[in-house]
């Protein structure tokens, strides 16, 4: 089955474009996230959820737990549960990523302030 992407939902600094939905197994869930040009995604982590990252497009600053990434196209990057992840666009053009989240049940986000 080759995935379409549809309608992006906008989060404010981000947005993204569910799907597969209704055909993925019970507790999986996928997605592509764009992060908007010069926004973040402030540190969060997630109760149960895994989330595998696949970067598709642009560049970012990405922090998973204590370390941070300089995130480019090909990388593949796991999130593991409580697990403080954040992102940074600072480029003129979308940090596009696929998501896949694993032991999703819905949104177990919990945020951070800075």
């Amino acid at each position: 089955m080759r995935a379409e992407i549809g309608k992006f939902i906008d989060r404010s600094t981000y947005r993204k474009a569910p799907l597969f939905e209704g055909e993925l197994p019970e507790g999986s869930y996928a997605q592509i996230v764009e992060i908007k040009p010069k926004q973040k995604v402030p540190r969060h982590y997630h109760e149960k959820q895994y989330e595998l990252f696949y970067i598709i497009s642009g560049d970012a600053k990405l922090g998973i737990g204590k370390e941070e990434y300089n995130a480019k196209p090909g990388d593949i990057y796991l999130i593991k549960p409580k697990t403080i992840h954040w992102v940074v666009n600072e480029g003129e053009e979308p940090f596009r990523l696929f998501v896949v989240k694993l032991n999703y049940f819905g949104d177990d986000s919990v945020w951070l302030s800075d």
